[in-house]
């Protein structure tokens, strides 16, 4: 009893109502019930199961046999050699006129959100934020103070997000506007008229821009990825955020980096060096060979993302009740399965209890995702993936049955 009022004692207001990870929540069940011998396919994971090319594993071996200065702290800010790489690379594949003193190289794109929230926010501010959306904006946002307002991001292409839709959420708490292209979970890329529209409601209430292009490099149709910083008058209001998880295959390095006006990314290092002092070194050392020679490498990871994306979406496609769009981008499917008569987090439910399939319900990524599920595409094998959704299948095939099969007659009395 003792030990219970102490937990309550020592919680503090900001995570008493903030929500676990849904993705780390639900793979943690995975695992135990994988322990307990059942045969689950973990759909929910956006970490690729591809290896990382071996250019990048190479340079850290390297680093690693080198010598002292790669086991000690490197600058906070992060290697010299790595930020002057991503510099080169966000002026000439983004538009984006950087340099290294410009940039935090940070422990994943996670962290450099963080530090923006905590940097560039005051308790009460609000962040619109494009909804459905990763579960970890809401809660980074909250952590820090804020509150997040949803501004529902069509899931089709053709219906664009516009003007009217952002400032129809805008009041004078409005500091602002998180977004992310490629977007998780929906797999769209925001087009140019888009980003227009957001840069100019960021300009006309002067608003801050955070941009996460995490997916950038995962495009598969004819969509052009463009970076929101490289418009007129957005390099002064816009946050950039990267890394190297997805398209190289790196999420456990855990190596991402922010770009943005030296006034904000100094007030974000300051934050960086009492959180974390710097990225890990060893890591900032490897992912220098992303840039050439490792190129290639992730061009076989996309392209082996691609084909599982087509097989994903078009499989589950055929499934009675289930509507999935291909993917323009990303490493997720999000089918509307409100065909199948149950809400997302009932057939999350059923799809582990009777298919042995995890998968995330859409609600748990706020307005506009109730009704659909997001379903991870980036495992290993195209087997496993084509068996899982036959499982899925006859799992839902079975429950319609069911359903379809009289009720025994009562017994006369």
């Amino acid at each position: 009893m003792r030990e219970s009022r102490l937990e309550t004692k020592w919680e503090s207001e900001r995570v008493r109502d903030l929500v676990p990870s849904a993705t780390i929540d639900l793979g943690d069940r995975v695992k135990r019930l994988r322990a307990e011998g059942r045969d689950v396919l973990n759909l929910i994971s956006g970490a690729p199961e591809f290896d990382t090319p071996a250019e990048i594993k190479r340079e850290a071996h390297a680093a690693i046999d080198e010598d002292y200065r790669y086991m000690t702290y490197s600058l906070s800010a992060g290697l010299e050699d790595l930020r002057r790489l991503i510099a080169d690379k966000l002026a000439g594949e983004n538009g984006i006129a950087a340099r290294p003193d410009e940039i935090i190289v940070t422990v994943g794109t996670k962290e450099g959100i963080a530090l923006a929230t905590w940097a560039c926010l005051e308790a009460g501010d609000e962040v619109l934020l494009l909804t459905p959306g990763w579960v970890t904006y809401d809660a980074l946002i909250r952590l820090a103070g804020a509150r997040p307002v949803s501004v529902p991001l069509h899931q089709s292409s053709p219906q664009m997000l516009t003007g009217a839709d952002l400032e129809s959420r805008i009041t004078p708490r409005t500091r602002a506007i998180l977004i992310n292209t490629p977007h998780n979970p929906t797999g769209r890329v925001l087009g140019s008229a888009e980003l227009d529209a957001i840069a100019d409601t960021a300009r006309r209430n002067d608003l801050l821009v955070l941009a996460d292009e995490t997916l950038e490099y995962l495009v598969y149709t004819n969509a052009r990825h463009l970076s929101i910083a490289a418009r007129p008058g957005m390099a002064q209001r816009t946050l950039t955020f990267n890394g190297f998880s997805k398209a190289f295959s790196m999420a456990g390095w855990r190596v991402g980096y922010v770009h943005g006006a030296p006034p904000l990314v100094a007030n974000m290092l300051k934050v960086h060096q009492h959180l974390v002092t710097c990225a890990n070194v060893v890591a900032q050392k490897a992912a220098t060979a992303a840039f050439d020679a490792a190129a290639n490498g992730r061009a076989g990871i996309r392209a082996g993302l691609s084909e599982r994306r087509e097989l994903v979406s078009r499989a589950l496609d055929s499934i009675p009740g289930i509507r999935c769009p291909v993917p323009e981008a990303g490493l997720f499917c999000f089918p509307d399965i409100s065909g199948t008569g149950m809400d997302d987090r009932e057939f999350a439910d059923f799809s582990l209890d009777e298919a042995e399939i995890a998968v995330l319900p859409g609600s748990a990524f706020g307005e506009g995702g109730e009704g659909h599920v997001r379903i991870a595409f980036g495992r290993r094998s195209t087997d496993a993936l084509g068996r899982g959704i036959e499982r899925l299948r006859a799992a839902l095939a079975r429950r319609t049955e069911e359903a379809a099969a009289p009720s025994e007659p009562r017994a006369a009395r």
